[in-house]
């Protein structure tokens, strides 16, 4: 019979065996056994625990020796226990709900499905009763106390800060803040904690004692890491001051679902199968996909079903259109879960280049909430799978595609739509029309249901024109009128839109002038949506005039507006709407349309990247001069939410453009976008977006696009720190603007030589560079480039060994930044300059430095390099002789970085190791 195993590993280590303590020897048994148990029920590799075992340097026969201490613990446990699953796995042969760690886990996946925040609430107090201290306390390991302990901290981290959430909502705030204080004590560099006392404090009144918690924190972090509290802090203290009652702990949680048909008819039968699926909230995602052809109301049964049970997911509703059928290509997996992820919350730098570790971050931002997700338009099961949440969520995904893979794999539930029986066709007109004109001519009613072959989109538009006509028999014969020209015109029978087109055609030739060239434009852009402003330049009209000119196409069925501001074609609309624009308009006028529209996106962008670098030299713009002018931003946090909204339509646009023979518009758009796509965007989707305009550029000849973007894709090659293909396109670049005697262009590229050859160690060849830069930079007179170049000069001089010089060299870019105010130049500068004083010795200098580089860093919202500053600082600190606060800013560092996918965390990670 086999043993009863009992292990508890959050707090001291204890395991019990038929209820018995079992004492396991300190030392390498409890290391074993440890990696065992994260991994419980599951076989691990003899290299991975041989890993975990001896992490710095394994022994000579370090196989023998592991096999050596699976008998020991083999003869403590029994031989059960730990199974050999093949040659080189091991397998603890444990019940999970017998291991603390796996039990509190799943109490905490119970919590998430509950509805009442009592019964949340209770399960996180038993949940959280488990913990007896630091997790597997008793196991000496440099491997759990860097990958084990604080994953699980964060963990109860997450489930205490949750607790006291609904504690305050459910109870009075001063039944709480004794607890916060004692935490705060304990963890007084957790902001979120802070944050949880000073809100609690504000509730309960005490203003005065808020604003003393707030100090405290303040001088926390600025005398450990030398920064302010982030945005949350601030905002709530703000918030204290001018006496405002808050219950905000984090942003919102998305509501995207498009609005609900208001007189939604019909699908009664689909409806109640829908309705079946949601017995069981509780496990694995319920995924249903709704598949038909074209027209036949998809994307409207699934709106209506999921507005019709969104209370049951009222805490994350998300919609995605993956463009699976329609112009240009379908949303990749790992962009449709980029897009996912921002909406969540996700800053661009802080989404892997994975799509498998998007998919992963996916999951794990909405593994404590019940999503509903609604992804219209799939190609396939394919581009679907990577955004499936892992649990107590309802995906509802549309397709022309049957999606038979996803059911198969993934347990979806299939729902097939054919045509509307005519009685539903009949209903859903009367709906559209009123039944008192369907009642007054029944026949006329089904003739014309008939014509418009049950499809609900073509209803739908013919609906909207009978409400202007008196009869419907009037509008039966000019509908089979418009069919039997179309069959004149050879789309007949055997066409399976004639029906849809006849409608199209009727509703469109009854559109004001205005309304129909909106329409044939509308027709020429690849991109899924287009904003109002884009829409004008597009059309030629004033903005009034084309706002009034899209809404009569929303009017009249033609045209959809998923949100204030943005409008979107249905797909079988837009095929028309590119026949009408290619049929009743010369070339000239639709190369003039594309042009106008492609200035307004360059200016756009132009514009935006003025606010986050006012000083940036871009005589790479030449001779485009905006002809419409462009959105005028008053502060970074609007450009953000412009690009935000426009980020998918820069893509297709520029793409575009860049294989249709606008190569000039395509590499101009994507040069006035680096500064967004280097703050916003990861590295892998800017190296793909910047790589595709450089070959554009290429093919078309466009010898200055390409100097520029062989500069632009060198800059993502030296942030990730491959300087070796950095300097390639740094020199291949170099060579093109020396070709084309463009002044700037070499100063700038060779300003980034400098820093890749310093980065690479050669610092005489750097400084060259650097010195070089800045005589062409002060030939032309560009006080930026000057200053980014003694900084460079600086960063060179200090890895030549020139210490001194180093240092005045960034102090004179320091004083060119007090005139200009050019504070993202600065931010770098002070950085170096931090670092050249580290090297002189003068450890207080360089702290200073350093915190102001910091600063400046937050101020630019330029988190990554907040890190890399961070981690400097940090050593600076250690190298003075205070490893406790230097190992506090190590891991601040490291956290930053991990939460942007850095590579760079797992040095921070193996320093913070060896100070242990």
């Amino acid at each position: 019979m086999r043993p009863e195993i009992d292990i508890h590993v959050l707090g001291p280590w204890e395991i019990r065996r038929d209820g018995e303590i079992v004492a396991i020897p300190p030392g390498q048994l409890r290391v074993l056994l440890a990696a065992l148990v994260i991994s419980v029920g599951q076989p691990v590799t003899t290299d991975t625990l041989a890993e975990r075992l001896w992490p710095e340097e394994q022994p000579g026969n370090a196989r023998g020796s592991l096999h050596t201490y699976v008998g020991r613990v083999r003869q403590l446990l029994g031989h059960d226990v730990i199974r050999r699953v093949s040659a080189s796995r091991y397998q603890l042969s444990v019940e999970p709900n017998r291991v603390d760690l796996y039990r509190f886990r799943e109490l905490l996946r119970q919590s998430r499905t509950q509805l009442s925040p009592h019964q949340e609430l209770a399960l996180l107090y038993e949940a959280l009763r488990l913990w007896r201290g630091r997790p597997f306390s008793d196991v000496a390991s440099s491997w759990v106390d860097r990958d084990v302990v604080p994953r699980l901290t964060e963990e109860w981290f997450a489930a205490t800060e949750r607790r006291i959430d609904i504690e305050m909502d459910v109870r009075q705030p001063e039944s709480i803040i004794a607890e916060l204080h004692e935490l705060t004590g304990q963890y007084p560099t957790r902001e979120s904690l802070w944050v949880r006392l000073i809100l609690a404090l504000h509730r309960a009144g005490r203003r005065e004692d808020a604003l003393v918690a707030y100090a405290q924190v303040f001088r926390v972090l600025s005398d450990e890491f030398g920064i302010d509290p982030g945005a949350e802090l601030q905002r709530l203290r703000r918030e204290v001051l001018q006496g405002h009652p808050t219950a905000v702990l984090r942003a919102p949680a998305p509501r995207q679902l498009p609005h609900d048909i208001a007189k939604f008819t019909g699908r009664q039968e689909e409806l109640t199968k829908l309705d079946s699926l949601l017995t069981n909230l509780d496990g694995a995602p319920i995924i249903v996909s709704i598949d038909g052809a074209p027209g036949m109301g998809k994307t409207a049964l699934a709106l209506h079903w999921a507005h019709r049970v969104a209370d049951k997911y009222s805490d994350v509703q998300l919609y995605l259109n993956l463009r699976g059928y329609g112009p240009g290509e379908p949303v990749p997996p790992d962009a449709a879960a980029e897009a996912l992820l921002r909406e969540l919350g996700v800053s661009g730098d802080a989404i892997p280049s994975d799509v498998d570790e998007r998919s992963a971050l996916l999951r794990s931002k909405l593994s404590d909430r019940r999503p509903l997700i609604l992804l219209d338009n799939a190609r396939d099961a394919g581009q679907v799978r990577p955004l499936l949440p892992g649990s107590s969520a309802l995906v509802i995904v549309t397709s022309r595609n049957q999606l038979r893979g996803l059911s198969v794999r993934d347990g979806a539930h299939r729902v097939t739509l054919n045509p509307m029986s005519h009685r539903q066709a009949i209903d859903l007109l009367s709906s559209a029309i009123g039944p008192h004109r369907v009642a007054e001519e029944p026949t006329a009613a089904a003739r014309l249901v008939r014509l418009c072959d049950y499809l609900p989109l073509a209803l739908a538009i013919v609906a909207e024109r009978a409400h202007r006509t008196d009869s419907l028999a009037d509008v039966v014969l000019a509908l089979e009128d418009e069919k039997a020209r179309l069959d004149n015109l050879g789309s007949g029978d055997d066409d399976p839109h004639t029906d849809l087109r006849a409608a199209l055609s009727w509703s469109y030739r009854a559109l004001r002038k205005s309304a129909a060239l909106m329409f044939r434009k509308l027709g020429l852009l690849p991109a899924n949506d287009i904003g109002l402003d884009a829409a004008a330049a597009l059309s030629g009209m004033p903005r009034g005039q084309a706002k009034d000119a899209l809404d009569q196409l929303i009017a009249t069925n033609l045209l959809e507006q998923p949100r204030p501001g943005r409008y979107q074609l249905h797909d079988l609309i837009r095929l028309y709407a590119t026949k009408m624009v290619m049929t009743h308009e010369v070339q000239a006028e639709r190369d003039e349309a594309i042009e106008r529209v492609l200035d307004w996106y360059l200016h756009a962008a132009v514009a935006a990247d003025k606010v986050l670098i006012p000083h940036r030299n871009r005589d790479f713009v030449a001779p485009h001069k905006a002809r419409i002018p462009p959105p005028v931003f008053v502060d970074a946090k609007e450009v953000t939410a412009w690009f935000e909204d426009e980020y998918e339509s820069l893509r297709s646009i520029t793409a575009w453009a860049a294989t249709n023979g606008w190569d000039g518009h395509a590499w101009r758009i994507a040069m006035a976008l680096t500064t967004l796509f280097d703050s916003a965007v990861p590295w892998r989707e800017g190296l793909k977006f910047f790589q595709s305009a450089l070959d554009g550029a290429k093919a078309a000849g466009e010898r200055a696009g390409e100097a520029y973007l062989l500069n632009s894709v060198g800059c993502i090659h030296l942030d990730k720190e491959e300087y070796h293909k950095a300097k390639s396109y740094f020199e291949r670049s170099l060579a093109r603007f020396r070709e084309l005697d463009i002044a700037r262009g070499l100063g700038m590229t060779l300003g980034n030589l400098s820093m890749t050859h310093a980065n690479l160690g050669d610092g005489e060849i750097a400084r060259d560079y650097a010195r070089a830069a800045l005589d062409l930079y002060e030939d032309v007179d560009y006080p930026r480039g000057i200053t980014q170049n003694l900084d460079n000069l600086g960063i060179a001089l200090r890895v030549a060994g020139d210490y001194a010089a180093a240092v005045e060299s960034h102090l004179q870019a320091h004083q060119r930044f007090l005139r200009s105010g050019d504070v993202m130049t600065e931010a770098f500068n002070q950085h170096n300059l931090g670092l050249a004083y580290a090297a002189l010795g003068d450890i207080p200098r360089a702290i200073r430095a350093l915190r102001t580089s910091i600063s400046f860093q937050r101020a630019t919202a330029n988190r990554r390099w907040e890190a890399v500053t961070m981690a400097d600082l940090g050593r600076v600190i250690k190298a003075a002789g205070h490893p406790r606060i230097a190992r506090s800013v190590l891991t601040s560092a490291m956290n930053i970085m991990l939460e942007l996918a850095d590579p760079r965390a797992k040095d921070i990670e193996a320093e913070l190791a060896m100070m242990l």
